[in-house]
């Protein structure tokens, strides 16, 4: 089942946003709808569910505005598929802090609007059949959604996983360590947004802050080289990456 919010202070816009995905390709006996008409109840109400795959939110709301409402609703659902949709105001530079997949104007088409409604669908759907990657942290098992993940870097016996430090939840910063090698990761999670930026380390696109030759920058602070050999698919693995986000 897939968990389906929509936020918006306009009711009717909700209702014809839930028979817009339905007509888009979501099947009705699959999806639960959440309708919330303000950033503050969403957020209220984000500690009865374990995860909500999609939330569709309006931008300009009383209140708590979409801008504020993505950030804390992140904190909560990193990897949820996030979509801003408004019916006055294009992209700015605060919307994009909460890695929204898509940003929708109201004023769409129905052809464009089902255009765009069924790549969400499709992400949404990918995401939520992501694979789990397994590790290890003191004597606990950790178990870890590609999106929660900065980098991989080859270790003795294996391998180490840094996980992103702005997902809450996790403590044990640098110390998660699997048997599985480099290569078979890699095979796992190349369509998830990973790729070599090094033979001895894959890296998480969506976590690449600055690339320059030779170099790049995580969202977290850590600098990283790029092997000469990797310069070129790691450039053309950005531009597909970001191209299909936005």
């Amino acid at each position: 089942m897939y968990e389906v919010a929509i936020c918006d202070d306009n009711s009717s816009f909700i209702e014809d946003m839930e028979q817009m995905l339905l007509a888009s390709g979501l099947a009705r006996e699959e999806a639960a709808f959440h309708e919330y008409s303000s950033g503050e109840e969403l957020i209220q109400d984000c500690v009865n569910y374990e995860q909500i795959d999609l939330l569709i939110l309006d931008i300009q709301m009383g209140g708590m505005d979409g801008n504020r409402t993505a950030r804390q609703f992140r904190n909560h659902f990193p990897s949820s598929v996030l979509v801003f949709c408004s019916g006055v105001y294009g992209p700015t530079v605060n919307a994009f802090e909460a890695e929204p997949y898509r940003y929708l104007m109201k004023s769409y088409s129905d052809e464009q609007m089902g255009k765009e409604l069924r790549a969400i669908i499709q992400e949404m759907k990918k995401r939520h059949g992501a694979p789990v990657i397994v590790g290890a942290w003191k004597q606990s098992m950790v178990r870890l959604r590609p999106e929660e993940i900065l980098y991989i870097s080859i270790e003795r016996g294996g391998s180490r996983i840094y996980a992103d430090p702005s997902v809450v939840k996790y403590g044990f910063e640098k110390h998660i360590t699997s048997t599985q090698k480099l290569p078979e990761l890699y095979r796992v999670l190349k369509g998830y947004g990973f790729e070599y930026a090094h033979n001895s380390y894959i890296v998480n696109l969506r976590y690449i802050k600055r690339k320059i030759v030779g170099e790049l920058q995580l969202t977290d602070g850590t600098t990283l080289s790029v092997a000469r050999s990797k310069e070129k698919t790691l450039r053309e693995a950005l531009a597909r990456f970001a191209a299909q986000k936005y």
